[in-house]
């Protein structure tokens, strides 16, 4: 339990003849009284006016992020890890949240819910207001009752499991967002792509999923879309040291096609054992399969991706992370999370978790004036107006729904000849008609 005093913070204050915009919360719970009696202390020496109220000597505004930064998904997570402090370089270089410094502390989930948990112990113990992640689902999941019980906010910027769509509710607020659509629109463009005459035209179809809770629940909702039969579900363990009785299972009933989900950094070793089997059957690839770089065996393999290289915000934060580009997936949307949850708290006038929550689909609804990557200088301004503002992020439109999750369009993806094509835009509207046209 939490109480929290907060002062008007959403015009500038005249304080000995200067003008300040200053955000002054102390929060009382059972791990933040210290810090909050630190903070208060620390107003006292405005009594005398001495010395000018700046960012570097307000409290900071404590964010977090978990992330895989070892392992499979080290890539993945060390992208997304760049993103998030480059959201929070951006917010400080145009003076923080309601005058106040942006600090971020990045850990390692090692992709293991156990580890997530324990790496959001020591995040709280810091005084986060709110942290990007989890990346993969089974972590999100973990974390989610966590963080709303505690008030804190969460915006996963790759956990796409349908149950997070309800997760993270308490006392009539939302405590998990996410910058990624959920998978329930995922396995319907995947559905879309096994059953039609144009794509993989398939009358029977295999389903091939990595083995935790993404993708048994992926899997399960392309089932549940497809006009396919479906001969096989089968999942694998990415680090297993053989694959050949997975495909075995997977080819026994001869299917038309093979619909396969995981994500990037664990699917090389079942594909590998693929490509030096005999097995020749197209693959429909979940959102993020599809690399820089396409491996032979990949000839004639579909994907369900996610429209979101096209946004200008993805250029522009291409162009300032341009010393690890190509971006590796998701690392778009761990920017957006970050920024979306400071462009929150600078709209509520309070950088508190409950604050974050009751805000953050106001600025993201898409209504507003819009403001974009690196444009947190535009969002203070619109806020003093008395604006409202609509983010459009660098992975998408973002454009949360009341679960706090976008409605993002996809892209029919096909390799042809080495190169990746580009076959179809299932915009939104698709998904808002259940997969009609």
């Amino acid at each position: 339990m939490s109480q929290n005093i907060a002062s008007d913070n959403r015009r500038p204050k005249i304080i000995c003849g200067r003008i300040f915009r200053r955000s002054v919360t102390l929060s009382y719970n059972r791990r933040g009284f210290l810090r909050a009696a630190g903070g208060a202390a620390a107003l006292g020496s405005l009594s005398g006016c001495v010395g000018t109220l700046d960012t570097e000597r307000a409290e900071p505004v404590r964010f977090g992020a978990i992330l895989p930064l070892s392992g499979a998904l080290e890539q993945v997570g060390s992208h997304g890890k760049r993103a998030v402090e480059q959201a929070v370089a951006d917010v400080n270089e145009a003076g923080g949240i309601l005058g106040r410094p942006v600090e971020l502390t990045a850990l390692d989930s090692e992709a293991s819910p156990d580890v997530a948990l324990d790496r959001y112990q020591t995040l709280v113990d810091e005084g986060v207001v709110g942290f990007v992640g989890g990346l993969v689902s089974d972590a999100s999941l973990a974390l989610a009752p966590e963080a709303a019980a505690d008030g804190i906010m969460e915006v996963s910027p790759a956990s796409t499991n349908p149950q997070l769509t309800d997760a993270g509710r308490k006392n009539g607020r939302k405590f998990f967002g996410r910058t990624v659509p959920s998978d329930i629109l995922q396995a319907i463009a995947m559905a879309k792509i096994l059953d039609s005459l144009q794509y993989a035209d398939a009358d029977s179809v295999s389903l091939l999923a990595v083995d935790n809770a993404f993708g048994s629940d992926l899997a399960a909702e392309i089932e549940a879309n497809l006009d396919a039969t479906v001969v096989s579900n089968v999942g694998y363990d990415p680090s297993a040291d053989s694959f050949d009785g997975v495909l075995d299972e997977v080819f026994a009933g001869s299917p038309d096609a093979v619909g396969f989900v995981s994500v990037p950094g664990q699917e090389h070793g079942i594909l590998d054992a693929y490509a030096a089997s005999d097995y020749h059957t197209p693959w429909v690839f979940s959102a993020g399969m599809f690399g820089s770089e396409i491996p032979s065996h990949y000839e004639g393999f579909y994907s369900a991706s996610l429209s979101s290289v096209q946004t200008k915000g993805y250029f522009r934060l291409s162009r300032r992370l341009s010393d690890i580009a190509p971006l590796a997936p998701y690392a778009a949307n761990a920017y957006d999370a970050l920024f979306l949850m400071a462009t929150a708290a600078e709209h509520a006038g309070e950088a508190s978790g409950p604050a974050i929550a009751d805000s953050i689909q106001s600025v993201s609804g898409g209504s507003g004036h819009t403001v974009g990557v690196g444009e947190f200088d535009r969002v203070r301004s619109l806020v003093d107006a008395g604006r409202n503002v609509n983010y459009q992020g660098a992975a998408s439109a973002v454009d949360l729904t009341d679960s706090l999750e976008p409605l993002s369009s996809y892209i029919v993806e096909h390799v042809n000849n080495g190169r990746i094509e580009q076959l179809e835009l299932l915009q939104r509207q698709f998904f808002q008609n259940g997969g009609g046209q």
